[in-house]
């Protein structure tokens, strides 16, 4: 069974569906990334993607990628022959592999995404003297491990992968359709097309460059996931090898420019205020007070001992597209009085 549609437009509406779908069931830690799903035709190439509009990088060009070698280069003709051996070769696993990478790979990202955030999202235990440890970036192997992947910890690291591979993508369709070079199964006709054939260039790499990506964005999000991610990243670059659909340089090439844009995004990361949502002791009381000085109950932990708030500064991390302003002013009103003074008598029966 297959599905045609608009390439880009499937990748994002897909990726929307899984983090909304994340919400309802982010208890669950059994979150299988190998679930069937039908293969993705696209109806269309979007040719034209490379100039869409950008939300971080400055244009396609900021990360530049060298012209390739033409069809002709002894070296490409090379590559083409090593995907005819490898194709006459082929184990049952490539061939599940290929089947599963089938459905796209932003979805299949997403999926593995969604498997690791759930097996992370485990708050820490008290230590003796009633205090709670904080999982450290720095040594993400101790306890507790690093992350705590708690609904916005996974909501921005969501958000970071997704905008970060729709900007790539965004950039090797530029790239793309400037230096034009074919599929390998059309630059040679005895190679099979065994992933749904279309006219859009190899070079660079759409698959690899969603394995750069994530080689790069959620090994930084989920280091102690690192060897997983990186598996799965081969196993993609491999399918699109075998494939037919890219040679080892259009590969090559996807990987640099997609660890290059997660580059990006890492440093942005690295200052979108996230490091200092958790707050201190001291703006903890301070939210408390003020609750009290506002007639309201303030939140009081019930666990015990009793657990510091959940990110409470998060509100203030950079947003993609909003303004502080306009965070402030898209806020629901407050909630009604929770003080026993204040809450309406109950009518009588």
């Amino acid at each position: 069974m297959t599905r045609k549609t608009p390439l880009f437009r499937a990748s994002i509406s897909a990726a929307i569906f899984l983090a909304l779908a994340l919400s309802t069931s982010s208890c669950s830690k059994d979150i299988p990334s190998s679930e069937a799903l039908p293969t993705v035709t696209p109806a269309n190439t979007d040719a034209n993607a490379g100039s869409w509009k950008m939300i971080v990088l400055s244009g396609p060009t900021q990360i530049p990628v060298v012209a390739p070698a033409p069809v002709s280069d002894p070296g490409y003709q090379s590559e083409l022959a090593s995907i005819k051996t490898a194709q006459a070769n082929l184990t049952d696993a490539q061939k599940t592999a290929i089947t599963y990478w089938s459905s796209g790979g932003v979805l299949r990202w997403n999926q593995i995404m969604r498997e690791i955030a759930a097996r992370s999202d485990l708050p820490p235990s008290p230590n003796p003297d009633g205090s709670y440890p904080v999982p450290s970036p720095a040594n993400p192997f101790a306890n507790p491990q690093y992350p705590f992947s708690n609904p916005p910890y996974a909501a921005r690291a969501y958000s970071y992968v997704s905008v970060a591979q729709y900007e790539a993508l965004k950039a090797a369709w530029y790239y793309k359709y400037l230096y034009n070079r074919p599929s390998p199964f059309k630059a040679d006709t005895s190679i099979k097309a065994l992933l749904p054939a279309s006219d859009i260039p190899s070079y660079p790499s759409e698959d690899a460059v969603e394995a750069g990506v994530n080689i790069a964005l959620l090994t930084l999000l989920f280091p102690t996931s690192v060897d997983e991610i990186n598996a799965k990243a081969a196993e993609q670059q491999q399918v699109a090898l075998i494939s037919g659909r890219a040679s080892p340089s259009d590969i090559a090439a996807g990987v640099a420019l997609g660890k290059a844009v997660a580059a990006v995004f890492a440093a942005r990361a690295a200052s979108d205020g996230m490091k200092a949502a958790g707050g201190s002791p001291a703006i903890w009381q301070s939210l408390a007070d003020n609750a009290t000085a506002r007639g309201e109950i303030p939140w009081i932990s019930q666990d015990g001992p009793p657990r510091p708030p959940m990110l409470p500064v998060f509100g203030k991390v950079k947003a993609w597209m909003m303004t502080p302003n306009d965070i402030v002013n898209e806020r629901p009103g407050p909630p009604p009085p929770r003080h026993p003074l204040k809450c309406r008598p109950r009518p009588p029966k």
